[in-house]
């Protein structure tokens, strides 16, 4: 992996929790609230923040064993709306903007920059704008914006077409194997950072092109 980009991205596409916000004792409150709705214990946080990233749905259907439970369909999807609506109520109590994250998205305020999560997109501009970081984004793509979200490239390729940039021109940065999977399917190029669910070594086999410790890293590293 290079020191620094070749040539300047017009296009930045970031993911949202565990890369832009830590927002992983929010999601594990409200994830534990829906499971002492159905009678089950909490769960750690560490395990929660193992099935981030996926998006919501898996999320509850992992960590609320349906199956256990009196009707595996209804319930699940009484799961589902009830965890929605626990994140929603919780999500801005201890989620924070990691640290140098607003310095970072000020550098390149000149660039198009975007926001790509496999989080609800409801749920993603309530986020963001309630940690005050809406601004930058001209575009925010959720997991339920499209027919697919991330591994599969189409919400990235969408922002892309949205925007008028070519692949080559754009880079996917994230802290999640989806992140990395997606990007190169889309042909962008990929950083990851290790702050959120994946480690250096597991995103460096997923092919990322540059790994950073902090979000903060990417101004030394993109023109």
């Amino acid at each position: 992996m290079s020191s620094r980009f070749a040539s300047a991205p017009q296009c930045l596409i970031f993911d949202l929790d565990g890369t832009l916000v830590d927002s992983f004792a929010d999601i594990a409150t409200a994830l534990n609230l829906t499971r002492a709705h159905f009678g089950l214990s909490a769960v750690s946080q560490a395990e929660v923040t193992r099935h981030v990233g996926s998006g919501a749905a898996y999320l509850v259907n992992a960590l609320v064993p349906i199956a256990d439970l009196r009707d595996a369909r209804e319930t699940g999807a009484e799961a589902f709306r009830f965890y929605l609506a626990r994140y929603r109520e919780h999500a801005l109590e201890q989620s924070r903007v990691y640290a140098g994250v607003e310095a970072v998205l000020r550098n390149f305020a000149q660039r198009r920059l975007a926001v790509v999560t496999n989080k609800p997109e409801a749920l993603a501009e309530h986020v963001l704008k309630g940690l005050g970081i809406r601004a930058p984004f001209q575009m925010v793509v959720g997991g339920d914006s499209l027919k697919c979200k991330k591994p599969h490239p189409l919400p990235i390729q969408h922002v892309l077409e949205a925007i008028a940039v070519r692949p080559e021109s754009a880079v996917m940065i994230g802290d999640g194997l989806h992140d990395i999977e997606a990007g190169r399917a889309a042909g962008v190029r990929t950083v990851a950072v290790t702050t959120g669910v994946a480690s250096r070594t597991e995103l460096e086999a997923a092919g990322a092109d540059h790994v950073l410790d902090s979000l903060e890293q990417l101004p030394g590293l993109i023109p």
